[in-house]
């Protein structure tokens, strides 16, 4: 991990706001600054990461006994919330339709958490996970190890991560302030903001439990 720029919120705040108006996403003056990160290390990311990637499967419709081989095998089944230990415990059809749309999201913060690792170089406001991803992470129907893939995971300097996050939280504000007064844009996509915001934040702020992460504008 990099510590070599110093993360000054006030100006990274102008900065993208600057950039984003630029580019037709009008954020307002008055959206607070950001404070006080308090990063989460590199482990404890690619850990989430992993785990976010074994539940998608269940989207897949990967068997879930193979799904919780692969958590144990590579120490991971402690990192899981009560409400993922849940998801292993029902057929992926009898889960509610709410769970089953959040599982289906995963995807983005998996996405999101390969940026941050320095996989690849697009995270976007408005586009679809690309399709490199599948080459970016293991393979769980090939049993490829987590372990592994978390023992090479280093992520990008905090102040790139920071300016990340403050960069989505006010394209949020804009594309949450379209929704509620029924503009739309083609320069952002909420849910697609919702769902990387949630892993930067979740990066950024090691208070917050990934079930518990507070993503208001």
């Amino acid at each position: 991990m990099q510590f070599n720029e110093e993360i000054q919120p006030i100006k990274i705040k102008a900065d993208n706001t600057k950039k984003l108006r630029s580019t037709g996403i009008d954020v307002i003056d008055h959206l607070p600054f950001l404070e006080n990160p308090d990063f989460r290390d590199q482990e404890k990311i690619a850990r989430r990461m992993m785990v976010l990637l074994g539940l998608f499967q269940l989207h897949l419709r990967a068997p879930n006994q193979i799904i919780q081989n692969w958590f144990e095998e590579n120490g991971l089944m402690s990192e899981l919330t009560v409400e993922e230990l849940e998801y292993l415990e029902r057929k992926y059809s009898d889960l509610p339709k709410q769970n089953q749309i959040d599982i289906y999201w995963f995807v983005e913060a998996i996405w999101t958490f390969a940026w941050i690792g320095g996989l690849h170089d697009n995270l976007t406001l408005n586009t679809g996970v690309e399709n490199s991803l599948v080459n970016l992470i293991p393979n769980i129907q090939k049993n490829e190890s987590a372990t592994e893939f978390i023992s090479h995971f280093r992520m990008r300097s905090q102040y790139e991560i920071f300016a990340m996050l403050d960069k989505f939280y006010r394209a949020h504000w804009f594309a949450r302030n379209n929704h509620l007064t029924g503009k739309t844009s083609e320069k952002v996509d909420l849910d697609i903001i919702l769902e990387r915001r949630k892993a930067l934040e979740y990066t950024v702020y090691k208070q917050y439990q990934w079930d518990d992460m507070p993503l208001h504008t």
